[in-house]
């Protein structure tokens, strides 16, 4: 018995107890301070006692309104909560940090006009204000569509300015996205951010914040315009009525806009009101197509969105009728392995005949150990003759690694994984196992794969020493991978492992090959 072995495992183990604990209490004390502030919020009633703010809410969306400006200064998503606890208050999209140094919202009106707005009317589903020595009036209203919120500017006589709307923010992360590693702090901060814009030109083009030094714009009918982030956005969405100029530029004191204002016409010198259209919701993708052309574009998957697009679509499909996202991975894994099957067999089956010629291999090593031209001539001989292909192992690996890629950026991206209960111990598949699990299985299931996999007899102890230790590297590594993924990768690793073996017996290479005469 290896005596270093136990100990290496008894540290493990204490270090992921440790470890467990400490995640545990800290999560406690975050979900604590999060119920205090959900008790202060709803003491909030339609107006705040000072009358700068005003709110109005319906099923889904509650918005905190600046009265002065008219700007949307608070976005919650009352569907998502901040905690996966009974009574978390929903994420914000607009809003601010404590400290003030976060900022993003949305103001719109007219380009040269500067307004002063007093409360007119209020109540739960809509505000109206007014400015009365301008006649300016704003309307802020939900509308049918879920999600979506309709802003009405007007102005007694016309404005000779631009009906205008943008999304102010500044750089950051977004609210309420947790960083703590075990509830997926590394996948959360890995998530592209950026400004996107859909227009007739281009159906979808991105530009980071710090990149943006001057103002970029793009004329369009139609469109739409947004900042894009993990899980929840906002987007200003375009008429095909109107031709829009949009842009993004940055601003005073770190703030960066975006959005568009609206080109007259030839005729037309004043503009007396104009209706904006804005989404405020979860990037679910199914739902963004029927919104506007281009909009799911905004759930960015990475290089190989080609293929990570269609694995959600086959993903969503399966979901709707098993109902559970952890049981639609392992199907959806489980029918991928079968259509990659006739692929990986191939790499499988020269993987085992690699064995076969492996104590044939031995006896040339040791015959020309000291001519290693020969050796090399021999070998390459041997591999003719018997039909073995030493880089034939590398097919099943190179075959899934794109499926892989592809739904590691498709699960890092889906908001309906969030909080997304697969039964037992993982209560929400986007964050990474609370008990490494999955890390561990997946761990054990690699250290079986490798025993079936032939070693090089040229292969040096160091290698060998080295590969040993690769499934405990990719287990550790696994720890901060979202449960998710995990569990993809154990079942993708699993069903492989019993392929392989399934194939070594049919071609009879079973067992160690070094021990065959």
């Amino acid at each position: 018995m290896n005596i270093r072995k136990i100990y290496l495992a008894v540290i493990l183990v204490l270090s992921g107890s440790l470890f467990y604990q400490w995640n545990a209490e800290n999560k406690v004390v975050s979900q604590a301070e999060h119920m205090s502030l959900a008790k202060t919020e709803g003491l909030i009633g339609a107006v705040t006692d000072d009358g700068l703010y005003a709110y109005l809410e319906n099923d889904l969306l509650r918005l905190k309104v600046a009265v002065t400006s008219g700007a949307i200064v608070e976005a919650r998503l009352k569907e998502y909560g901040v905690e996966n606890i009974p009574g978390s208050i929903g994420v914000r999209v607009f809003g601010s940090d404590e400290q003030g140094v976060f900022k993003y919202y949305f103001k719109s009106g007219f380009t040269g006009e500067k307004t002063n707005y007093e409360l007119l009317d209020n109540g739960e589903g809509f505000v109206t204000l007014y400015d009365k020595s301008l006649g300016a009036k704003k309307e802020i209203s939900f509308l049918p569509e879920t999600y979506e919120v309709q802003v009405l500017d007007s102005i007694e006589g016309g404005s000779y300015g631009k009906a205008f709307a943008s999304l102010y923010r500044t750089d950051g992360r977004s609210l309420d996205l947790k960083t703590a590693i075990t509830e997926g702090g590394m996948m959360n901060n890995s998530s592209y951010q950026a400004v996107a814009f859909s227009t007739s030109d281009d159906p979808y083009e991105t530009q980071r914040l710090r990149k943006i030094e001057e103002r970029i714009s793009f004329l369009s009918r139609g469109g739409w315009v947004s900042f894009i982030q993990k899980y929840f956005f906002a987007a200003v969405i375009g008429s095909d009525d109107f031709v829009y100029n949009y842009f993004a530029q940055p601003g005073d004191s770190g703030i960066y806009s975006m959005g568009y204002t609206v080109e007259k016409g030839d005729a037309q010198n004043l503009v007396s009101s104009h209706s904006h259209r804005i989404f405020i919701g979860p990037k679910i993708r199914k739902d963004l197509e029927t919104r506007a052309d281009n909009l799911e574009l905004s759930i960015d998957m990475g290089w190989f969105w080609f293929i990570s697009q269609p694995m959600v679509m086959v993903l969503d499909f399966i979901n709707n009728y098993v109902g559970n996202w952890g049981v639609s991975i392992i199907l959806f894994t489980l029918l991928l392995k079968l259509i990659l099957f006739p692929v990986t067999a191939k790499g499988f089956v020269a993987m085992g005949n690699m064995r076969k010629v492996m104590p044939k291999m031995k006896e040339l090593q040791d015959r020309y150990a000291n001519d290693k031209q020969k050796l090399s001539q021999e070998m390459m001989a041997l591999y003719k003759k018997e039909g073995a292909n030493p880089l034939g192992g590398c097919l099943p690996m190179l075959a899934q690694m794109p499926f892989f890629i592809g739904f590691f950026f498709a699960l890092r991206e889906m908001v309906e994984l969030r909080f997304a209960d697969f039964g037992l111990w993982i209560t929400d598949l986007s964050v990474p196992d609370p008990l490494f699990i999955l890390p561990v299985v997946f761990g054990f299931v690699m250290v079986l794969t490798q025993k079936l996999n032939p070693q090089p007899p040229t292969q040096d102890p160091m290698q060998a020493q080295i590969m040993k230790t690769m499934p405990v590297m990719f287990a550790v590594f696994f720890v901060i991978f979202p449960a998710g993924l995990c569990l993809y990768s154990v079942v993708n690793a699993g069903v492989s492992l019993i392929q392989q073996r399934y194939l070594y017996s049919k071609l009879g290479v079973l067992g160690d090959p070094q021990s065959k005469n």
